[in-house]
C-alpha cells in the first residue's frame, strides 16, 4: 500500500512558497524602485562612468537571480499543488471503487 498523502502538510508548503513568491516579487519591486531613485535613468545625471556601470551590471545580475529563485519557488508551489490535486483525485478514485 502506498503511503498516505499528507493534505495538511501539503497545504502548509503551498501557503508557505506563495508567500515567499509574493515576499520576493516584493523585494524585487522595492530594489528596482530604490535603485529608481537614487539613480534616475540610464542618462541620469545622478551618477556616470564605469564605477556606474559596474553597479548596473552587478545589480542586474543580482535582480535577475532573485528572479530566477522566485520563479522556482513559484514553480515548486505549481508541483505541490498539482500532486495534492492529484492526491485528491486518486482519493476519490479509490472511494468509489468501494
Amino acid at each position: 500500500m502506498p503511503p498516505k498523502y499528507d493534505f495538511a502538510a501539503a497545504h502548509q508548503l503551498s501557503q508557505q512558497l506563495s508567500q515567499l513568491v509574493e515576499k520576493m516579487d516584493w523585494f524585487i519591486w522595492l530594489r528596482e524602485s530604490q535603485s529608481e531613485a537614487l539613480l534616475g535613468g540610464p542618462g541620469s545625471d545622478n551618477w556616470r562612468g564605469a564605477k556606474r556601470d559596474n553597479f548596473v551590471t552587478h545589480y542586474l545580475r543580482e535582480q535577475s537571480a532573485l528572479i530566477e529563485l522566485r520563479d522556482a519557488a513559484f514553480r515548486l508551489q505549481s508541483q505541490v499543488n498539482n500532486a495534492t490535486d492529484a492526491a485528491h483525485a486518486a482519493e476519490k478514485a479509490e472511494k468509489n471503487k468501494h
